[in-house]
């Protein structure tokens, strides 16, 4: 394992793993209040790896075992996620279909990590919040674990995802009309009963942006000029740059992307964010038939913010009908997007004549999790 420590990007205050674990609550630094992220021994790595070891392992995430935070890969807690296909659609236009994860998106890259630290660390119960995606593979993990999980969605979270939990054996508790208020549940439902935290955090943020590490792998150890990314929460926009990041460091590629986040109209703080050169606000009362990136005010927004401006990106939001449309136009292309996944495609139709050079598209769930 080459971790060395948590860090703050924003005031640069460093945290040993371990102490933090035991005396710290949550995930956010104390001075600051920002999300902590996972920082490695870069000259180490490189003492002992070589770009091209990686590319004839077999194709899960997993092969990335010298950038995530596990003391023993071997004994990941996993089901095969990970090594989903790269489709070309069009001309310098591709898309990252995640749906075909083992649960239907891509939350498994990082419920694999975080159920593999929840039993390093010996916890027998773990808490989520989500609006759905997340919840139904953090259940999954948890029970290939062995492992109680108990999950907190809004009321808007669709049925077949509920079901989905339920099938796999979760504990589903449904409260308030936003994310924000199972987020809340979740954080006092953790501290009450020491049970291990999971959902959009440090360990999640490292499973998932292995989905960078493979779209750099299929572009043979490029990246790609643009990558277009759905924001609910923002830690997978957040752990796609923190992954160029890293193999730019390590020499894997010579160029970061432009990264380009989408989020419904309906529910776009980031984006306004973004547009009107402020701080995020909190979306008083969103509404998009996207329930997959709902969140009222993001876990990760200001580092996807971050994000965006560090590789000279964009962000845009599109409508309940666009999405609509996109998933249409996705699935004659034998792509069968989730409604929010599709937002990238939406994006993507809105912004072509503006986008230079090779596009990637993260189709982040399977459309068999909508009733749209």
């Amino acid at each position: 394992m080459y971790t060395k420590y948590f860090i703050c990007e924003h005031c640069s205050k460093r945290f040993g793993l371990d102490a933090f674990m035991k005396e710290y609550k949550g995930f956010a630094c104390p001075r600051c209040g920002r999300m902590l992220e996972i920082t490695y021994d870069y000259e180490r790595i490189l003492a002992n790896f070589m770009p091209a070891q990686f590319r004839h392992m077999p194709p899960t995430h997993m092969k990335y075992y010298f950038a995530l935070p596990l003391k023993n890969p071997h004994k990941a807690v996993t089901l095969g996620e990970g090594g989903t296909p790269l489709v070309n659609i069009g001309e310098n236009a591709y898309v990252k279909f995640e749906g075909v994860n083992p649960t239907g998106s891509f939350k498994d890259r990082g419920s694999s990590v975080e159920i593999s630290k929840a039993v390093e660390l010996g916890k027998k119960e773990v808490v989520c919040a989500s609006t759905g995606n997340m919840g139904a593979s953090i259940s999954a993990y948890a029970s290939k674990a062995g492992v109680k999980a108990i999950i907190f969605t809004p009321e808007f979270a669709e049925k077949i995802k509920l079901k989905q939990m339920k099938y796999y054996g979760a504990k589903v508790i449904k409260c308030g009309r936003t994310y924000s208020d199972a987020l809340i549940k979740s954080i006092k439902y953790a501290k009450l009963n020491n049970a291990y935290l999971t959902g959009d955090y440090p360990y999640r943020l490292e499973g998932q942006k292995t989905v960078a590490y493979e779209i750099a792998d299929q572009f043979n150890c490029n990246a790609p000029d643009n990558i277009i990314i759905p924001v609910g929460n923002g830690t997978l926009f957040y752990a796609t740059y923190k992954a160029f990041k890293e193999m730019k460091l390590l020499g894997i590629i010579n160029k970061m992307p432009k990264l380009i986040a989408v989020q419904a109209r309906g529910c776009a703080p980031v984006v306004n964010a973004f547009r009107k050169n402020r701080k995020l606000r909190k979306i008083k009362n969103p509404e998009t038939i996207a329930g997959a990136i709902n969140c009222d005010n993001p876990v990760e927004g200001e580092n996807a913010l971050l994000a965006i401006k560090k590789t000279r990106g964009d962000a845009i939001a599109v409508s309940d009908d666009e999405m609509i449309k996109a998933k249409k136009m996705l699935a004659r292309k034998g792509i069968y997007a989730e409604i929010s996944s599709a937002a990238a495609y939406a994006a993507y139709e809105k912004m072509r004549i503006r986008i230079k050079g090779t596009a990637v598209m993260v189709i982040t769930g399977i459309g068999f999790k909508d009733r749209n």
